[in-house]
């Protein structure tokens, strides 16, 4: 008797997984390679056909039973983006920075997988600091789940949401305010690039999102575009600040392949935007497969992908920046490209921020420290002690072809066949 009670509940937890797979397959959220083994099972397996067909007939009733619902404007305009041709970047792929990259680019036998940048908030002397930036972190822990799909205000009642933005300061004041308190700087500057970081990435767009969705002007694109700068935000923090909250650092040092389908995702079409300046962002196809090997090499990918967007976004001539990620058109390497229509004086600021030409009273001094965050983590991606090398190989920089202005860094391809999990 014990043995077949044995066998009956090792098949039931069977056919509960399989069931739970076909649930998944159905949601298109099953990884690649278990769609293909439930595929080929569902060839061969009446148990796995029978699930399918309960599944697809499940979410096919509550199909029927949903109120119809016209299209809201920007799930039209992002529909309409989709169906317009990617950009050519061929031209700059075969310009002679990226062949200079091509000939300078190798990689080492230990990659980088983030978490370099990182220091202890407790190392910050002035103790005003340490309290405001963690007070910021615990204000977005508490933000973050009144902005996730499932939410109140992700389905159009905003009053919770609202709420809680008018009993906390404005994030974009927040911001204004910590900029002013002077830091010392360590022997590294670590300490000082993980309050830039936290403060010049993705922290000036969540401001101006969240003062928006505390007024009266506002999306539910807004809800969602929030969404994802306050995940991104919080993990930016944590790969920056080390004893900021360590239970969820443990699980952002976890070996977790993060793919390149999450950033296009949240940039695809998205708003964007630097302080008081905004603009619409157009994405590639980008390619199908992992960027980085654990969240804390995400969050530094993430705040430089930022850095890019808020240095463009504001010097686009026409509102609209592209971003792009290639890779192997430099052997194991991924290139983050970002581009837009800019005037020739704009290119030219571009192109001193990024050579490091100085100036005295420099109104830029912000956009200077973005491209600094960088340069700072190409010196840790590549494990090269020389950012003047770095710059003379095109491992990281500016050019112009035609009437568009091109910022790019290159990323250490990681060595796997897999895609990248959702993080």
């Amino acid at each position: 008797m014990k043995i077949i009670f044995i066998v009956n509940s090792l098949y039931f937890n069977i056919l509960e997984t399989l069931k739970q797979k076909a649930l998944d397959y159905t949601l298109g959220v099953l990884p690649k390679d278990e769609s293909l083994l439930f595929e080929a099972m569902v060839e061969e397996n009446d148990d796995a056909r029978q699930f399918l067909s309960e599944a697809q007939e499940d979410f096919a009733k509550i199909a029927l039973s949903s109120k119809p619902k016209s299209l809201g404007l920007e799930v039209k305009e992002r529909i309409m983006q989709n169906c317009q041709p990617s950009l050519n970047f061929d031209p700059f792929l075969s310009s002679a920075p990226i062949n200079s990259l091509r000939n300078q680019f190798a990689i080492h036998t230990s990659r980088y997988s983030g978490g370099g940048g990182s220091v202890s908030l407790n190392d910050l002397e002035d103790s005003k600091l340490q309290d405001e930036i963690h007070r910021l972190y615990e204000n977005l822990i508490a933000l973050s789940p009144l902005v996730a799909g499932d939410s109140n205000a992700a389905a159009g009642d905003m009053s919770a949401l609202k709420s809680n933005l008018k009993k906390v300061p404005s994030f974009s004041q927040s911001v204004d305010d910590l900029l002013k308190i002077p830091i010392r700087k360590d022997d590294h500057g670590n300490r000082v690039q993980s309050v830039q970081r936290t403060l010049l990435s993705s922290m000036p767009s969540l401001g101006f999102f969240s003062d928006r969705l505390n007024g009266d002007s506002f999306s539910i694109g807004d809800v969602r575009r929030l969404f994802y700068l306050c995940r991104d935000q919080l993990k930016i923090m944590r790969a920056s600040f080390g004893d900021i909250d360590p239970p969820r650092l443990v699980e952002d040092e976890k070996l977790r392949l993060h793919s390149a389908g999450l950033l296009q995702t949240k940039w695809w079409g998205a708003e964007h935007a630097y302080f008081s300046s905004n603009g619409k962002v157009r994405c590639g196809h980008f390619f199908d497969g992992p960027v980085t090997e654990r969240c804390v090499e995400f969050a530094e990918y993430d705040a430089n992908m930022y850095c890019l967007a808020n240095l463009l976004a504001p010097r686009s001539s026409n509102g609209e920046f592209h971003l792009e990620l290639v890779k192997d058109a430099v052997p194991n390497c991924i290139l983050a490209i970002a581009t837009a229509e800019t005037s020739k004086a704009n290119h030219d600021e571009l192109n001193e921020i990024v050579n490091g030409v100085s100036i005295p009273n420099d109104p830029s001094r912000n956009d200077r420290v973005l491209w600094e965050l960088i340069e700072e983590s190409m010196i840790r991606a590549h494990q090269h002690e020389s950012i003047s090398d770095l710059r003379d190989s095109s491992f990281f920089g500016c050019q112009r072809m035609e009437n568009s202005t091109y910022l790019w860094f290159a990323w250490p391809a990681v060595e796997s066949n897999q895609d990248g999990a959702v993080a």
